[in-house]
């Protein structure tokens, strides 16, 4: 009962994904395993940044609510063949805004300035571009084919990132503004070092949602027949 598209109908797909979005984006629709995703639960992420130089940081955080997904707008689509074996599966596209709201727990340092502190946290992105490329595993059972997603790779490029984060140091509003300032002014440089965790755990996400829909689903009954 939902719309579906020919194989390699890339404009379609990038219709009905907005249809699908737009229309159960904040309830979802498990009869298709379509999950809630306005706002999106993430019960805990974890980002962490070992490098060595002016950022060293850990930030771990707990019950965190993503907001700005169901406005996406994909701008293209690639692949989606008749065999998935061979096929390309990448989506690109934007967000006007995606939020992040929860609690956190900080351990590190910027220069030499010790960075402690666990509160609330907001992360916002503002105008972020992304894509998504996975590369599927194939099985065949009772003559229909299942996927399994073996390899998703996420990049997320947002235009410029706003951050609060509250009771650090303790609670010293002083320390706490000017560290808060400071991630604010040197955006760019904090996104560079912790970009990486970030995209593996939105990729660990999107991962889980896509194996739930094709351990449910076949390939083949994603689509129109031909």
């Amino acid at each position: 009962e939902l719309p579906r598209c020919h194989q390699s109908d890339t404009q379609c797909i990038i219709n009905v994904s907005h249809t699908l979005v737009r229309q159960y984006a904040r309830t979802g629709y498990a009869p298709a395993s379509f999950p809630q995703v306005e706002p999106f639960l993430v019960r805990r992420l974890d980002i962490s940044d070992g490098r060595s130089g002016s950022l060293s940081l850990k930030l771990s955080f707990a019950d965190v609510n993503v907001e700005g997904l169901s406005s996406v707008k994909f701008d293209r689509a690639v692949g989606f063949d008749a065999n998935p074996a061979t096929s390309k599966f990448e989506m690109y596209g934007s967000f006007p805004k995606v939020a992040l709201r929860g609690k956190y727990v900080a351990d590190g340092r910027i220069l030499i300035l010790p960075i402690r502190g666990d509160g609330d946290a907001d992360i916002t992105l503002h105008n972020p571009k992304f894509s998504v490329k996975f590369k599927p595993g194939t099985q065949t059972r009772n003559g229909k084919t299942y996927l399994s997603v073996d390899k998703l790779k996420v990049l997320i490029e947002p235009q410029k990132m706003n951050i609060k984060l509250t009771n650090l140091f303790n609670g010293d509003k002083a320390l706490g503004n000017n560290l808060n300032q400071f991630l604010n002014e040197n955006w760019s440089d904090v996104w560079s070092e912790l970009q990486p965790s970030i995209h593996v755990a939105i990729a660990e996400i999107m991962k889980s949602i896509l194996s739930t829909l094709f351990k449910r689903f076949p390939y083949e009954d994603l689509f129109l027949e031909e």
